[in-house]
């Protein structure tokens, strides 16, 4: 039963979770949003211009170089035969490298990796506005606990279950590294 299996949180209950740092930091890494993440998008994009576009190809000939004679016989009907019969081959490659000059300046992909840049950092202030707020909701509740323990077994299993969904937010959150994290410290 419950009212068996509950027990009150201890003064150093929170001394091993993650700090707000560090659970915004799992939540960037899970969201894929860490400004040097987005800070190698656009120097990538400024430098591809340098790359030039290349081209190859490889051309093969295969010439035959052959004479025709023709020679009359004795009853006057003409025949062809071949005089000389040798191969001229030819092996051609050709590399060509074009350069995008205006690219240097602003390429389309830059601008479209700037646009993408600008909701990655809307995305991550999201997170983060997210992230602190469960986490500190959920502080709050811990530090209620400690406080003022909840006087009959419903508000135990009401703060119970609340504690749990906001443990289950930052998961969600973090890929499930939040409760990973504070198991491991």
């Amino acid at each position: 039963s419950f009212a068996t299996s509950y027990r009150q949180p201890d003064p150093q209950s929170c001394a091993h979770e993650p700090s707000i740092r560090d659970v915004q930091g799992l939540a960037m890494d899970y969201s894929h949003t860490h400004s040097e993440q987005v800070e190698n998008w656009l120097a990538a994009s400024r430098n591809a211009a340098y790359l030039p576009e290349v081209q190859l190809r490889y051309y093969y000939y295969n010439r035959l170089n052959q004479g025709y004679q023709y020679v009359l016989d004795d009853i006057g009907d003409a025949s062809a035969q071949i005089e000389d019969a040798d191969t001229d081959k030819d092996h051609v490659g050709q590399v060509t490298l074009k350069w995008r000059l205006d690219d240097l300046v602003m390429s389309s992909e830059r601008i479209r990796v700037i646009s993408e840049a600008q909701d990655v950092v809307k995305l991550r202030d999201k997170v983060l506005r997210q992230v602190t707020q469960v986490f500190f909701d959920r502080r709050r509740l811990q530090v209620e606990h400690l406080l003022s323990p909840a006087g009959d077994l419903r508000e135990q299993v009401e703060d119970e279950i609340r504690l749990m969904e906001l443990t289950a937010e930052l998961d969600a959150l973090t890929g499930g590294q939040f409760s990973r994290a504070a198991t491991q410290n």
